[in-house]
């Protein structure tokens, strides 16, 4: 970014989110999605997804947004680095089932939420069922909630809805929100 584009950005302060990891472009796609219909995309929130290698050009966005958000599936030190820059009105939103991403917890002043297929995450999927198509649950503070995706899927698009579900809560939005707008953009 040069001078004026950073001036710019200062002023108008927007939500930013920026994912990565494993399967980061999928994940950015689908909360794209999930998002679109409450937010203006580009002005109020801006979505970033990048691999793990090119993230450090993301510390000025994290630190000077209104408020950051950054979804990771793995860690390495610039995930680490740009987690420290996340600000305490910013998230950090992790796949628990990744263990080197808990010491990186305790590294940030930002909110940690967690989602994955093992018991002690924040947002975690259970009753698996590939019929033909893909339907689980998200528990989430004793709340449980099914969501149904068109097609079998993988591991990997279960753990960007856990993630798309972590990112909806972050953004005001209930689970059965989050749950039929899994299930509508699956039709588009």
């Amino acid at each position: 970014m040069n001078i004026f584009e950073k001036i710019k950005f200062i002023l108008k302060r927007p939500k930013v989110i920026i994912v990565t990891g494993e399967g980061h472009q999928a994940t950015s796609e689908v909360i794209f999605r999930v998002l679109k219909p409450y937010f203006q995309i580009g002005k109020e929130v801006l979505i970033f997804e990048t691999d793990s290698e090119n993230i450090e050009k993301f510390k000025f966005l994290a630190s000077k947004s209104s408020m950051a958000v950054l979804v990771a599936s793995e860690t390495n030190e610039k995930i680490r680095e740009l987690a420290k820059m996340v600000p305490s009105q910013g998230f950090l939103v992790f796949n628990s089932d990744n263990k080197e991403l808990e010491q990186v917890k305790g590294e940030s002043l930002a909110r940690c939420l967690t989602f994955g297929f093992e018991e002690g995450a924040d947002f975690q999927a259970s009753d698996i069922k590939l019929n033909g198509d893909t339907n689980f649950k998200i528990n989430y503070q004793g709340k449980v909630v099914p969501v149904w995706l068109e097609g079998i899927c993988d591991k990997e698009k279960i753990s960007a809805g856990l993630a798309v579900a972590v990112v909806g809560t972050i953004f005001g939005l209930n689970l059965i929100e989050i749950s039929q707008a899994l299930r509508e953009i699956q039709k588009v």
